[in-house]
C-alpha cells in the first residue's frame, strides 16, 4: 500500500500542512483512487478524519501518532545516509 504514489504523497502532505480537505487530496491521484488510499490509510490509523458541525459542516484529515511516525522514518534515514557520506 505504501508503493503507491497517493498513499506516500497523503501522509507527506499531512505532515507539512497539518490538516486537509479532501479536496486539497485531490492533486495526487483521481477520485476512485483517492478514496481506495485514504480507506487504507483509515484502516492502517495513518490518519485520522474529523468532522464539525457548526453552521457549516466542515470535514478534514490529520495524521496519527503513527502516521507521523511513519512519515519520519525516511526523513531519519536520508539523515543517517548524509552523515555516513
Amino acid at each position: 500500500m505504501l508503493g503507491s504514489k497517493a498513499a506516500v504523497g497523503i501522509p507527506q502532505y499531512l505532515d507539512t500542512e497539518e490538516r486537509a480537505k479532501y479536496k486539497d487530496l485531490q492533486e495526487f491521484v483521481n477520485t476512485h483512487a483517492l478514496n481506495t488510499r485514504i480507506r487504507d490509510l483509515l484502516n492502517y490509523d495513518l490518519i485520522e478524519h474529523h468532522m464539525t458541525r457548526e453552521e457549516v459542516c466542515r470535514k478534514w484529515y490529520e495524521l496519527t501518532e503513527k502516521g507521523k511516525k511513519i512519515v519520519r522514518i525516511p526523513n531519519e534515514l536520508i539523515e543517517v545516509v548524509e552523515i555516513v557520506i
